[in-house]
């Protein structure tokens, strides 16, 4: 078999996005490894330090993968570095996750991944240095939707997502569920808001496993009473909604008139979310 020219493999593979071209690094190492060493330098770097991190866990890895974001961007203008730090950012939280969602990671590696999550977390938090080139202005900034590393609504799109096979499931439910430490006064308001929304769509749809194993670990009291307090309220505010939305009350038809946009009600209350499956015990199920 005669083998490809290194240009042209180099020029298909710049049609190629970095997940594309990572898996061939198995298949053609020297040639995928140079090239991306050359033009996705920040990806090769980071995934060589998780597969590092992997075989021995060791949170002084945080601080190399900030100051390898940090490296990056502290050279650039100054109008640039919030850009080119949430893009940085952006790529370590993507590479750290569809590592944990990796069918192949060692059992337990998802702990390990959520300490180092935090790690890097309380860094950022606790080091003007690294947080000032994120945001110029974080000392006044609004904590309504604080700028901080690793917060779980960054992966709330995963959990509600229950197409993964169980135990992939299940081990993200142990990372996810850490990640709702309070690191900060900063967040804690963020954190607590985000986390009563993630147990709220968990009851609601039926998803009681993995919301056990996900409030173990957090550390969070498993409140039975509280809970189906929760599944209640819900109902009936659904049930409001829906009795309303065709003949809203006096109250409601007022606010309308003062809305110059008209503003959808919460994500989670929109019946098309939820399907009905006739053969499962639990049988409202989230519809992504």
């Amino acid at each position: 078999m005669i083998p490809l020219p290194t240009e042209l493999i180099w020029r298909i593979y710049d049609y190629l996005d970095y997940k594309d071209i990572e898996p061939f690094t198995s298949i053609l190492p020297s040639l995928s490894i140079e090239y991306l060493q050359q033009h996705y330098p920040f990806h090769h770097k980071v995934k060589t330090l998780l597969l590092q991190f992997e075989k021995t866990p060791d949170q002084d890895i945080a601080l190399d993968l900030l100051h390898s974001i940090c490296d990056r961007v502290s050279p650039l203008p100054y109008y640039e570095q919030r850009h080119q730090f949430t893009q940085l950012l952006d790529t370590l939280q993507t590479l750290i996750v569809e590592r944990v969602l990796d069918p192949d990671l060692s059992t337990g590696c998802e702990r390990h991944y959520a300490d180092l999550c935090l790690s890097i977390r309380t860094i950022y938090l606790h080091t003007s240095s690294i947080r000032v080139l994120h945001d110029s202005k974080y000392r006044r900034r609004s904590t309504k939707y604080p700028l901080a590393p690793f917060l779980p609504r960054d992966y709330t799109y995963i959990w509600r997502d229950m197409s993964y096979p169980r135990d992939i499931r299940i081990r993200f439910s142990k990372f996810f569920g850490p990640l709702f430490a309070i690191t900060s006064l900063y967040l804690e308001s963020n954190l607590e808001g985000t986390y009563e929304e993630c147990v709220r769509e968990a009851l609601v749809s039926g998803n009681v496993e993995d919301l056990f194993i996900m409030t173990l670990a957090a550390k969070h009291k498993v409140d039975i009473e509280s809970m189906c307090l929760i599944v209640t309220t819900a109902r009936e505010q659904l049930q409001r909604y829906l009795e309303t939305i065709d003949t809203p009350s006096p109250e409601r038809q007022y606010r309308l008139c003062q809305q110059t946009t008209p503003v959808d009600p919460p994500e989670w209350m929109i019946p098309d979310r939820y399907v009905i499956e006739e053969d499962t015990l639990l049988r409202l199920k989230v519809s992504v």
